[in-house]
């Protein structure tokens, strides 16, 4: 890739591909810069006119993906304040359409196309990065099938923008990323340096999945995932209904079936049952949920060789936490804990330290249930994010081995913001495998697969009429985010969905009759030898139609592939896939020998296909 195409820097257009930059400095569109610089993979342009320092950092990675970094330094001895802070890319024609994706509760990662007419603007809604939209923008070129992509890695509340200018007759497409300038007002200090957010851009060939392995790639080479734990929570299982008997067979159970971690989520803080009160204040609940004997469970969990995790909020305050009554200069909006002040983080990190040490906590959940849409401060929640990030770096330096899960209301923060100092993400509040499937699927669009939890949250039921006329008993599967709605499906949708990151099971494990606890046994045992081909994997979506999904998921040598075909209500028998392999190589599909160049030219045939069913092909490369 060549980095120039996107900037087409000293064009007699007038559009810099650079930056748009304004403030009390005045504003800056760079169209030729001071300085550029090559060394080694990186790239990086640098310009200066006395008050601000602004430095373009482009570093190539193998597979084309490049990631750029900016920066604007405040030269001065003087406080100055920023109104606009966008890096620029500019692109070859004109007649586009633009991929975004909408971000919300029970409806995450939703992905479309639109025409580019005038301009298309994606960016979240406020505090939590992904309210609204998710950071990813991709242009297809309508003309020449040239796909663009840009995947913005949020530090504030964040702002992409596509649009078409005509310019002395000629027409051109500008892509602006940056933080959200609508209120803009950050203020850096003499000589500060500010960071924009950084971008991985890279061209694809695929309409499909924006070829986002090369993004996999990156990030699993920049942030390896540590482990791919097996691991169980509380919440759909009993929600805050937390009965000590009841969780001890839990815990049992799910240590005899081979899971690592067990968390309690919400319900075991507060003072008596209105615990939703009470968040910001934690400190376990000594007459309702655990009762005071949250440290048994702890203990219990330990005992049987698991992780005990427990769930936090610590960004928020309800309405009758006392915190915000003794440290109301901690808080603003009235409820949200200002990370952008060192005294409020302090505090936070010693009460959520004090309760790690106290219960032994191995696995903490990060959940953060509001909103806001404007930062009161004019920073667009850029300061707040740098706290976050302190916050829990903090964290990672006092405990290391400490496990750390992101969670707002489902995904409304699932990103790569905190991707180098966290663990894995909540999918979803919907934990239909259904629906599920589809998340997955466009998340891989934008993240890579092992940072993804997925969750297996279903019951047994008695009484199923059968086509003989008599009743069998029959697993079913939530369907939403609270059991309102269930679903019937076959047993290997529900086992292979859980595969490709961490595996979570939230139910009543207990219940399971013994067939069952072995079935799960003996899936969850065979997902621990496959976890470390699935925690450096890389993802492609082969198909994605309304009654069929196919994910292949491959090592950076294609020596290992494995497809997934998940099918709805499909009356499909068979199917020819045509994967990403190794073209030079031999593989084994099966017992059969197959080229990597004839699977490239004529496909894999897979039949026997049914409805609600994911059939599995392995391809392994001959030595």
């Amino acid at each position: 890739m060549r980095i120039e195409s996107y900037l087409d820097m000293g064009s007699t257009l007038g559009v810099s591909g650079l930056f748009s930059v304004a403030g009390s400095f005045g504003r800056i569109y760079v169209t030729t810069p001071d300085t550029k610089t090559e060394k080694d993979n990186k790239t990086i342009y640098e310009y200066t006119n006395g008050k601000v320092k602004l430095i373009a950092e482009f570093t190539k990675h193998k597979n084309g993906a490049v990631i750029r970094r900016d920066t604007l330094e405040n030269l001065t001895d003087d406080p100055m304040t920023i109104n606009q802070l966008f890096s620029r890319f500019r692109i070859a024609g004109s007649n586009y359409e633009v991929y975004t994706q909408f971000n919300a509760w029970l409806h995450e990662s939703n992905g479309a196309w639109q025409r580019l007419v005038t301009q298309v603007t994606s960016g979240s809604d406020g505090i939590r990065t992904c309210d609204a939209a998710a950071p990813i923008m991709a242009l297809h070129n309508t003309d020449t099938g040239a796909n663009y992509v840009f995947h913005a890695i949020p530090n504030g509340q964040w702002k992409m923008v596509a649009k078409k200018h005509c310019i002395q007759e000629k027409e051109l497409v500008t892509v602006d990323i940056g933080l959200e300038d609508s209120c803009l007002a950050l203020v850096a200090d003499p000589h500060e340096t500010i960071k924009f957010p950084e971008i991985i851009f890279f061209s694809a060939k695929s309409k499909v999945d924006l070829d986002a392995y090369k993004l996999h790639e990156v990030i699993n080479q920049l942030y390896p995932r540590k482990n791919l734990p097996v691991y169980y929570n509380s919440w759909l299982h009993c929600f805050d209904k937390l009965d000590i008997d009841d969780l001890f067979n839990q815990i049992d159970t799910a240590a005899d079936m081979g899971f690592e971690a067990f968390m309690i989520d919400a319900g075991w803080f507060g003072d008596g049952a209105n615990w939703a009160g009470c968040v910001g204040d934690w400190r376990e609940n000594m007459t309702s949920g655990p009762a005071g004997r949250l440290i048994d469970i702890s203990n219990r969990v330990r005992e049987r060789g698991m992780i005990f995790g427990l769930w936090f909020e610590p960004e928020r305050a309800g309405w009758l936490c006392k915190a915000i009554k003794e440290h109301p200069e901690h808080y603003f909006g009235g409820w949200a804990l200002n990370f952008a002040d060192k005294g409020a983080r302090e505090r936070m990190f010693n009460i959520i330290s004090e309760q790690i040490e106290k219960y032994h906590i191995g696995w903490v959940k990060f959940d953060f249930n509001a909103t806001m849409p404007y930062d009161p401060f004019g920073n667009a929640f850029y300061r707040y994010m740098q706290g976050q990030r302190e916050f829990i770096t903090r964290l990672r330096e006092r405990f290391p081995d400490l496990y750390i899960s992101n969670c707002a209301s489902g995904g409304q923060r699932m990103d790569l913001s905190i991707a180098d100092i966290s663990d894995s993400y909540w999918l979803s509040d919907n934990q239909s495998p259904v629906d599920g499937v589809r998340i997955i699927k466009d998340t891989l669009k934008r993240m890579p697969s092992s940072m993804i939890d997925r969750w297996n949250v279903q019951m047994y039921c008695d009484g199923f009429p059968c086509y003989d006329g008599g009743k069998r008993g029959k697993m079913i599967n939530i369907n939403d985010g609270v059991w309102n709605t269930v679903i019937g499906i076959n047993d290997s949708f529900c086992e292979e969905f859980v595969k490709g990151g961490p595996l979570g099971m939230s139910c009543d494990l207990a219940a399971f009759p013994d067939n069952y606890k072995e079935r799960w046994k003996s899936v969850i045992l065979q997902y621990k030898l496959e976890r470390d081909f699935y925690k450096n994997a890389s993802a492609r979506i082969l198909v994605e139609g309304d009654d069929m999904t196919v994910l292949e998921y491959f090592d950076t040598a294609l020596d290992k592939c494995v497809i997934q075909i998940f099918t709805k209500a499909s009356y499909a028998n068979d199917i020819i896939l045509y994967p990403m392999v190794d073209e030079d190589a031999i593989y084994f599909v099966g017992e059969e020998e197959i080229s990597g160049i004839d699977i490239a030219e004529d496909g894999i045939y897979v039949n026997g296909l049914a409805t609600y069913s994911c059939k599995v092909v392995t391809l392994t490369k001959k030595k």
